[in-house]
């Protein structure tokens, strides 16, 4: 059977199922697969997006209540392959993954004409047709960021840390500068979904429950215009974490910061001219509005530096709540 014949009867399936299920209806309950990094690198990190996943889940108005199915990733791509296989295999209705690893799971899933909702902080500039993105930097674009900055600067710059996990940007000896993703927040749902989630489970509500909660929110959202026939609505789907961006469309400029060390190496003339016009053009008073050279290799790129001058300082995970 061709993907577009598998997409057709995988929708009159959606359209039978969806149709008799929604808010105040009793009806068949849905099941949600979820592909969470448990085992590493943090098991604690995999338990907290878990648990936002089930408080989502819980708060959401709609019965009855989808049932979650859990594979471990441990944030390798091959395994989070074979999850999503494992999953479409058992018939689940949607697949939420992605928070450290992207690979090819969210083809497999579409493939299979399943909806698929990535929650990783990078995003597929063409994904497949049924695939939500959280995430607000191209997928590979720190990277290149960082490889032009290492060369034009000759900065030991890395964009490959756990920044990118748990969005705490933690600059060790091995480098000079880092390119973390900065985490977008609603403020007044964070809120609501910090009373309750501290209120339910006694812990205190982190980046990664929120990470979790706001996946789920994005899949539930996603159900709700599945039931409803509509695949896109005008609006774009609300979450903890903001809006979820819509194909195409740029970043904020201050999607990353550019974290840089106080203590930089001994730099040849040149690159200390290149840096001086770095930090005037990117430093932090530039996102807000001051008066700044915005010319430059990276003048248009989506990335703030800031460091550890209170005139700039760095933006944790935490400062974001």
């Amino acid at each position: 059977m061709t993907t577009a014949r598998r997409s057709l009867a995988r929708c009159v399936a959606w359209a039978a199922a969806m149709g008799c299920w929604g808010l105040g209806h009793a009806g068949p309950a849905l099941t949600i697969g979820a592909i969470v990094p448990q085992s590493w690198p943090s098991p604690t990190q995999g338990e907290e997006i878990v648990l936002g996943m089930q408080l989502a889940i819980k708060t959401w108005p709609g019965q009855p209540a989808p049932t979650l199915i859990v594979k471990n990733s441990a944030c390798d791509a091959q395994r989070a392959e074979d999850a999503a296989r494992e999953l479409v295999t058992a018939k689940v209705d949607m697949v939420v993954g992605s928070w450290c690893v992207i690979g090819q799971v969210p083809r497999l899933v579409a493939d299979a004409g399943l909806p698929y909702v990535s929650a990783h902080a990078e995003r597929l500039a063409k994904p497949p047709e049924g695939v939500l993105q959280l995430g607000r930097i191209e997928l590979y674009a720190a990277g290149r960021i960082a490889e032009s900055l290492r060369a034009e600067t000759g900065l030991r710059v890395s964009a490959r840390t756990s920044c990118w996990m748990d969005f705490e940007p933690v600059l060790r000896e091995q480098y000079d500068a880092l390119l973390c993703p900065v985490l977008g927040v609603d403020k007044p749902r964070w809120q609501q979904a910090e009373g309750t989630y501290t209120a339910a489970y006694r812990k205190p509500f982190t980046t990664s429950a929120a990470r979790g909660y706001a996946a789920m929110e994005a899949a539930l959202a996603q159900l709700r215009r599945l039931r409803s026939g509509v695949k896109a609505a005008g609006e774009p789907i609300a979450t903890i974490l903001g809006r979820l961006p819509a194909n195409g469309t740029p970043p904020p400029p201050d999607a990353m910061q550019l974290v840089v060390s106080p203590r930089l190496p001994r730099l040849a003339p040149r690159e200390q001219a290149v840096v001086a016009q770095l930090l005037q053009t990117k430093g932090c008073g530039c996102a807000t509005g001051a008066t700044c050279g915005q010319t430059g290799p990276w003048a248009e790129q989506p990335f703030v530096v800031r460091s550890n001058d209170p005139k700039c300082p760095v933006v944790s995970a935490a400062a974001v709540r």
